[in-house]
């Protein structure tokens, strides 16, 4: 009580104070960088930034970023952990003349409660920069400095981009990146004079993502987008001529984006284009929404449009064809679609063509929503916090050296966090080794400093496969309670076979209401699992080289993981956002990124009740990525997958050879009994498949949904891009057939390992003329083993699956039932939708 007392009377005591991030003690540390002098936060105002707007702070601000022997500045340096950083921007205006280079593992965080401006002068000038920030510039050779799909762990956040004052052509922000980086709360200024060219950000490879709360004014286009996947969540568009070039992508997912008086919403008039999903969104006063290449003529080729919970105000044209409109606005009212597809659906057999706006394909289901839009939260920043709200982990006792045991200091700052009300823990940069559990109880909020607070589960008590363990365990088995935490890495060091990075347990509390307003969910934000191919890991290139070569035998100091992440039955009420679930697959020190493997059970499991999954990742697991069991009311959105790129050597299960059924592992060797071969990919008389070209079964599943309820995806990228190492398999030249399936759904059978079910077919199956589904997906019932107990349908619906590497795209109670070849559309293959 005493403390409660104390730090509430600390909070009321403030009237005006600047941002917590500037004034506290920053004792973060590089753990495993050995210059120990090595800094993490740098205020760009300790390098002689003034921000006064007139001072030319450009030399400032980039030796801000580049001081230290960083990662970054030329051809020296393709990746590195051990010199993460935090480039700090007070309030201010800061001048710049030329571009400001981003470095590897770089946060540049603005102030706030006071965004400050870095504004481009009348003379600025790019010497083969792109952007005021180009966070990945071209070299001389005319490739990026950091390979994009490579480019991990960085943020932008706080700030005003303002080109107002250049002449010419100009962006705001490069950004060529990939998982575990994001963009936030900035806005963009740009000249909309009409000999200019601005663009806001700038975006042209990678493998993201996820962008949110930004605000664009003006532009020849408000931003240019392409990249393989993205979320891009609350983007706001103020006149801009083109509000958003879609560049080209496999799957892309906007939700509440707000478009306002601009000539065309979003430009997707490349061929380049494979699916975009658009969620609760807005269009007003736009002539033309949206663009795309695909005529009236063969829509289920090359790729496909899902929207949902979209109003036009005063918009002539919806969807503008190359041949003329394809969806009419009112050029004076409201149009408003609760649905509307563009693609090849299954329900559950096709393909069938579809373009319509068929209400049967947008069930709305209302415990995921909050004022009738899927439910969102932006990551908290604590902007009305004082700096002695924040419990620093090294204040607390731990050292973070990667090294020393923290487990006890760790758990006396949770602790110590959840009984002072008003308080967060501050998780300060370094690796925390820990050799038990650390319990996170209800009631704790935390954040870690530069994306560099690495939780590193060590030890015998991680290390019995047969035994699992929890590294970071949050809330007790059945505890009510609510969490906040952001910016944290959980991961292992060495073999630590039973290590399970991250359980969740909580649930709201007993009689609480349940309406979402009051009793908001839980929130992760920024909280990754990386196992292997970091420094201080002892999961490197010298520890776990691939070895193609030879039959592999898992080592057993390179399997590092039994389960990633898991939201067990009796918890729920989590909304994740910009999470990356990674088993490495190349040592980041290693300046070439030579593959490594390693070896870890399962991804992302998810048996409780009401859980928001936005902008996830989950690779190169054994078993499977993401496995959704007996869930109800899911959510997500641009789920991405990679298979490990050294199965089938070993084969899946392998080394993770006991199954699990109580959380529901797969038989691989009883499922893969069910896949029919043939010399060609065939379709049967019942819907199903006969795949060709011999892929291989024993393969980790991209997305298992089993028993599951009320689940709703709003774009899923699958990839397997390898056999062995070897890329070959995944080329529309070799059949795509790196593997057999990839997507499974269907009841659980627990002990069987799948179910013998066979789906209904369809009326006119094989017809392929436009298909209206009736307003419940095809009935079919399935009894618990030993049970007279008839078991409800699971209700699955996913928009916009895109597959790479998979012969069969969908597998239904353990039948083929969607080919890679029925839907070709860019490197990656994609259908509009699958209901079941």
């Amino acid at each position: 009580m005493r403390l409660k007392a104390f730090v509430l009377a600390a909070l009321a005591s403030v009237v005006s104070a600047a941002y917590w991030m500037e004034e506290i003690q920053h004792q973060g540390v590089a753990s495993f960088n050995p210059d120990k002098s090595y800094q993490i936060f740098r205020n760009v105002k300790d390098y002689g930034a003034k921000g006064d707007g007139v001072t030319d702070d450009t030399v400032a601000i980039n030796n801000a970023i580049s001081s230290g022997n960083r990662c970054g500045g030329g051809p020296f340096c393709n990746g590195t952990t051990t010199t993460p950083a935090v480039v700090y921007f007070p309030a201010g205006t800061y001048l710049v003349t030329t571009n400001i280079i981003n470095y590897y593992y770089t946060q540049i965080i603005g102030d706030p409660t006071t965004m400050p401006v870095i504004k481009g002068s009348p003379n600025f000038k790019s010497y083969g920069g792109i952007g005021l920030i180009d966070s990945d510039p071209y070299l001389n050779s005319g490739t990026l400095q950091f390979r994009a799909t490579n480019v991990f762990f960085r943020q932008i956040r706080n700030l005003v981009f303002d080109t107002t004052d250049v002449p010419g052509t100009v962006a705001g922000l490069h950004w060529p990146s990939s998982q575990a980086t994001s963009i936030q709360n900035c806005v963009f200024k740009l000249s909309s004079r009409p000999e200019d060219d601005h663009t806001g950000i700038f975006i042209e490879e990678g493998s993201g993502g996820m962008l949110a709360d930004l605000v664009f004014y003006g532009g020849k286009q408000g931003a240019q987008f392409g990249n393989q996947q993205y979320t891009m969540r609350n983007l706001t568009f103020y006149g801009s001529k083109t509000a958003i070039m879609q560049l080209w992508n496999w799957g892309w997912t906007y939700k509440s984006l707000n478009i306002y008086d601009c000539d065309v919403g979003i430009n997707m008039s490349s061929n380049a284009v494979g699916s975009v999903t658009l969620l609760d969104s807005r269009f007003i006063n736009v002539n033309t929404a949206m663009t795309t290449f695909r005529g009236d003529i063969s829509v289920n080729s090359t790729g496909s449009l899902v929207i949902e919970n979209v109003d036009y105000v005063n918009v002539p044209i919806v969807l503008q064809g190359p041949n003329g409109p394809l969806l009419r606005g009112n050029p004076s009212g409201l149009v408003h679609d609760a649905g509307y597809a563009r693609g090849n659906t299954y329900t559950p057999n096709g393909p069938r063509e579809y373009e319509d706006r068929d209400q049967a394909y947008f069930p709305q289901p209302t415990t995921l929503k909050q004022d009738g839009k899927f439910y969102e939260r932006s990551k908290p920043q604590y902007e009305t916090y004082a700096t002695w709200a924040f419990l620093s982990a090294r204040s607390y006792g731990a050292v973070g050296d990667g090294v020393t045991d923290d487990t006890a200091a760790l758990n006396h700052l949770f602790q110590t966090a959840a009984l002072t009300s008003g308080s967060v823990a501050y998780l300060d940069a370094g690796y925390y080794k820990v050799t038990d559990t650390v319990h996170i109880p209800g009631g704790v909020r935390a954040v870690g400093e530069a994306m560099a607070a690495v939780i590193l589960g060590a030890g015998p008590k991680f290390s019995d496969i047969n035994d699992p363990q929890p590294v970071l365990q949050i809330g007790n088995v059945g505890e009510a309670g609510y969490v906040e935490l952001s910016d944290i890495i959980v991961s292992t060091q060495g073999g630590t076979a039973g290590a399970i990075l991250i359980q969740y347990n909580l649930n709201p509390p007993a009689g609480s209401s349940s309406t979402l307003a009051e009793m908001p969910p839980s929130g992760l934000w920024d909280v990754h699992t990386r196992i292997g191919g970091f420094a201080g890991s002892n999961l490197q290139l010298t520890d776990c080289i691939k070895t193609p070569d030879a039959v592999v035998h898992a080592d057993a100091k390179c399997t590092a993981a039994w389960l990633s992440f898991h939201v067990t039955k009796k918890a729920g009420n989590l909304y994740i956002e910009n999470n990356w679930f990674w088993v490495a697959d190349h040592d980041i020190e290693d300046f070439n990124n030579t593959q490594i493997s390693i070896f870890a059970g399962r991804g992302v499991l998810i048996e409780g009740k009401r859980v928001w999954l936005v902008g996830t990742a989950s690779e190169h697991h054994t078993l499977y990525q993401y496995q959704l069991l007996n869930a109800t009311d899911v959510f997500m959105g641009q789920a991405q997958t990679e298979t490990p790129y050294y199965q089938p050597n070993p084969p899946a299960p392998f080394p993770f050879t006991r199954i699990d059924t109580t959380l529901g592992d797969p038989d691989f060797h009883t499922d893969c009994q069910s896949v029919q071969y043939g010399t060609n990919t065939t379709v049967n008389s019942d819907g199903s498949l006969t795949l060709g070209g011999n892929p291989t079964c024993e393969m980790a599943w991209g997305l298992r949904i089993l028993g599951s309820q009320n689940v709703v995806i709003f774009g899923a990228g699958l990839y397997s891009f390898f056999n062995n190492y070897n890329v070959n398999c995944s080329t529309l030249r070799s059949g795509e057939n790196c593997q057999a399936r990839i997507f499974w759904a269907g009841p659980i059978n627990l002990g069987s390992g799948f179910s013998t079910s066979i789906p209904p077919r369809d009326t006119g199956a094989g017809n392929p003329g436009k298909f209206v589904m009736s307003s419940r997906p095809p009935s079919h019932q399935n009894k618990t083993s030993g049970s007279s107990e008839e078991v409800a349908d699971p209700w699955v619906q996913v928009y916009n699956l895109n597959t790479v590497g998979s012969v069969s795209m969908i597998t239904r109670d353990g039948k083929d039932l969607a080919g890679w070849s029925q839907n070709l559309a860019t490197f990656a293959n994609t259908l509009a939708l699958f209901h079941y």
